[in-house]
Formats: structure tokens, sequence, C-alpha cells
């Protein structure tokens, strides 16, 4: 249901396996109190001989066909996945379409916290977290797909989901939640509960190894950016009462719209962003449902991601992690021949590109309430 890959201590990988357990399904209820999945670890030099060792001691011969999702331990993903990638993509049983996560610290860490509460098998519990993703925006659900022709790209980043276990609390010294900003990675966020997996922020690669990573407001703003975004909410200051929050579900409204302009030897990048939705929670009571108002809500909102669109591209610069918006797919159509795809210097064309984003956000909906009515006053 799931495999992930660590380094091993005593051989180059460690393999771990999530197996269904078929006594937990048992029409005929002898399975009792049986656990429904086992989790086994295995070492060797190689993925394939890792599976080969699975199928010395399981009485069930093991198969890779219905895995969900594939893990790499952060570790792992920093020394390099190519190697095990280009293993798993030429064997028969790998679905191209399974889940490709990095998590922080090792993957059998991970897979042994993991409890699901509301699914009994956890393989469907991977397949709806991979919903999830399209509901808040908040984390990657990248498949090996995904990753592999943006590997193979030549001049994009690859990016990845990125996973880990709950500590409980942020570390030292991280900024606090405030409106629009959700500045945890997964294992940071705040919260209880039995369950200590967690799905939030974004691994960087640069080619095959990982270099960065990416927060949970990051990885959304990087998915509107990308044109990857299907829904979520977004908390902003009210702009007419700073102690009071607006709350917006938005959508994509279409495709983003990128377009290139040369000036004077500098490339500029055109970037506009198409959002609508409804108001989810207006706190003040302000009448912001009166469309001469609306558009204060839309600049304000738009204003703020604008700054996060900036910051995230600053970002990538700062750190060398190269063009992780896939900007490169867009310009290939400004070359005439695949040499010159091959020779282009993108990654210098990028950190010197002028890129200019613009949000424009359409409030369609005022949800439920069309007109918030202020107290009564004596």
């Amino acid at each position: 249901m799931a495999v992930g890959f660590d380094k091993g201590k005593t051989e180059a990988l460690e393999v771990t396996a999530t197996v269904a357990n078929p006594r937990a399904f048992a029409m005929d209820g002898g399975g009792g109190n049986a656990k429904p999945f086992l989790n086994i670890s295995v070492e060797g030099p190689s993925i394939w001989e890792c599976y080969t060792i699975l199928n010395s001691f399981l009485s069930r011969e093991t198969t890779f066909s219905h895995t969900q999702v594939y893990l790499f331990g952060e570790e792992l993903a920093r020394q390099g996945i190519e190697d095990y990638l280009n293993a798993l993509i030429r064997q028969r049983e790998v679905r191209r379409d399974s889940g490709l996560y990095v998590c922080r610290g090792t993957a059998k860490e991970f897979m042994d916290k993991n409890k699901p509460l509301l699914e009994m098998s956890v393989a469907k519990q991977y397949q709806f977290m991979d919903r999830m993703a399209q509901v808040s925006g908040l984390f990657h659900n990248r498949n090996i797909h995904d990753y592999y022709s943006t590997y193979k790209n030549l001049h994009s980043s690859p990016t990845l989901g990125l996973v880990g276990v709950s500590r409980g609390k942020p570390e030292d010294g991280k900024q606090a939640a405030e409106p629009l900003r959700v500045p945890y990675v997964a294992g940071e966020v705040p919260r209880t509960g039995e369950n200590k997996a967690e799905y939030i922020g974004a691994a960087i690669f640069n080619r095959d190894k990982m270099v960065g990573e990416i927060n949970g407001d990051e990885n959304r703003t990087l998915m509107l950016l990308r044109g990857d975004f299907t829904v979520s909410s977004f908390t902003i200051r009210d702009p007419k009462h700073p102690n009071k929050t607006v709350v917006l579900r938005l959508r994509q409204g279409q495709r983003p719209d990128i377009k290139f302009k040369q000036e004077e030897g500098v490339l500029k990048i055109y970037h506009t962003v198409y959002l609508e939705g409804e108001f989810v929670s207006i706190q003040s009571g302000e009448h912001y449902e009166d469309p001469a108002k609306q558009k204060i809500v839309e600049d304000a909102f738009d204003r703020g991601m604008e700054e996060l669109a900036r910051e995230l591209i600053d970002k990538t610069r700062e750190k060398d992690w190269g063009d992780i918006f896939n900007y490169d797919r867009y310009y290939r159509r400004e070359l005439s021949s695949w040499e010159q795809w091959e020779n282009l210097n993108w990654q210098e064309i990028y950190n010197n590109a002028d890129i200019m984003v613009d949000f424009k956000t359409n409030i369609r909906r005022t949800g439920l309430v069309r007109k918030m009515v202020p107290p009564y006053k004596e």
C-alpha cells in the first residue's frame, strides 16, 4: 500500500513496506482484533533486492501493483533519488500515477507513526490525502510521472509534497501564523490528535537532489502561479478594521496568463493570476457585499498575494533553487529549434528576469448573507 526509502544503517538502502493484513479483512471474522496493515523494513543494496528479501519471509507474494504512494526520507532525498527513481519506472508493477513524497526525518518513522483514524485501509487514506491537497492548497500531490517529466525537462526545478511526524509546535524562531500566511511545514503544525502524520509544504529539488523546503502559504502561492491551484480559504485583515478579519473561499478562475517581452537585453515576464469566489466571514459586519465596497477587499487581497509571490520568487533566487514555477515551459515557444532549447542558459535568464505578478480576484458571491445588518443600538 505504501513503500518508503531511507539510507540504510548497514546497507545502502532501507525499504519499509506497508502491507495489507488479509486476516483483518477475513469474511468469517477470524481476524479478530488483527491490525489491518503491517509495516516491515529490510535493508539491501537496491530496491529490488529488498523486494526479493521481503518475499523470503512473507507467506504472500509482495507486489507493488497497488502501491498508492512512495516516500523518500530527507537524508536520501538530499543525497539524490535519480538511481532509485530509474529503478522504479522500469518495473512493470510500478504505476506512474502513484504519489511521491519527501519525509522530514525518515520514511520509516513517518509510516510507523501514521495511524489513520477514519479509514481501515491506509491505502485509502493516502488516496484521500491526494485529494485534500486540492482542497487546502497547502501541500503538493505530485506523482511519479509529474516529477519525472519535470526532471527530464532540462530547465525546471522539480518539487514534491512534504510530509512529517507531528512534534506539536513549530521550531524555535519560526514566525507565528497571521492572515494570508501559514508558516508551517510538516511536523510543525501546533495541533493535537492521535495520528501524528502531517502533510504541509513542499520539498524543492535541483535536478534529483533536495535543496530546500517551503511552508504552507508558499506552497499555496506556488500552486497559484503554476496554475495547479483548485480551491482554498484565505484569511486577510479587514481593510477598514485592522483588528478584524475577512475570510474568502476562492478557486482558480482561469489558467494564468504568462507573457514575455525583451527590453534592453532583459527578459520581462508578465504573470497574471485569476481567482473568483465568495465571502465566508466578515467579522466587522462592514457591508462589503456592496459592489462599491467589494472592490476594497479584492484589492487588499490582490496586493497581499502579490507580496507573497514576490517574496517566493526572491527566495528561489537567493537560495539558487532555479525556476520552480515552470516559466521555461512557456518560454519554450519563443525558441525555434531544439538546439536553442538545449543550449539555453535558463538559470541565468530566470535569475536576471524582471517578473511582474498581478492578481485579479473577482468575488462573485456573498454566501448566504446578502447584507450584514449592524447590531441594534438603543
